[in-house]
């Protein structure tokens, strides 16, 4: 019987074995995992080119955001819950979006969710032109690869749809969470609820602020 304090008769030199035969699988087995370090909550970057999940808008999550300043950057948090608490928090912070959470996957897999700000008419009459531009791109986005730069000397967002060909080469896009799930790990902890709101200083902050009476009365 074998011991284990036995020395091995023959010994392998294991850099005599650094190559590899041609038909030697590098391919990965099994599921991939997509944690929350893998998901992001931010619109796609200006090289990728994306696909969103959906056949319109009406497919997507709506959710409301404020915005938060965390180590001085301003940061949005997805405020979920009934709707008493919502207009609350709304009313605290005195400015929030309504947003499509858009779920889209780019052609080298990275998943992420784009807030998009819903198109609302101001009391102009008119639609902020970044905002209308990224809602036609987001639409875009759920038929075909596009991609998607800020231009900011016209104040809007210049999407591309890709070539017949580099459609075919990107193919369909692969969503691997549900809906639910990607928003989860998008956010993580960059949600604010009605069990948590009171122990998150940065939210406390805003919420206990004093507002500044000027006197100054708007007459429209």
């Amino acid at each position: 019987m074998a011991n284990i304090n036995d020395k091995p008769t023959n010994t392998n030199d294991y850099w005599d074995q650094t190559e590899t035969s041609q038909s030697f699988n590098t391919g990965l087995t099994g599921l991939k995992l997509s944690t929350n370090a893998h998901v992001e909550a931010r619109k796609p970057g200006e090289t990728d080119w994306f696909r969103i999940i959906g056949e319109s808008e009406n497919d997507l999550t709506k959710g409301l955001i404020v915005k938060l300043k965390i180590d001085n950057v301003d940061q949005d948090f997805l405020v979920i819950g009934p709707e008493d608490f919502k207009t609350m928090i709304v009313d605290g912070f005195k400015k929030s979006r309504l947003v499509y959470l858009a779920y889209y996957v780019t052609s080298s897999g990275r998943q992420g969710v784009w807030p998009v700000t819903l198109p609302q008419t101001s009391q102009q009459g008119t639609i902020n032109s970044y905002v209308a531009s990224a809602f036609e791109i987001m639409k875009r986005a759920q038929h075909e690869w596009v991609n998607m730069k800020s231009n900011v000397g016209d104040r809007v967002y210049d999407g591309w749809t890709a070539r017949k060909e580099d459609q075919e080469m990107f193919g369909d896009p692969q969503f691997l969470l549900d809906k639910k799930e990607v928003i989860k790990k998008a956010f993580n902890d960059r949600v604010i609820t009605p069990d948590n709101y009171q122990t998150n200083p940065y939210v406390m902050r805003v919420l206990n602020a004093a507002a500044i009476r000027t006197g100054v009365v708007d007459e429209h």
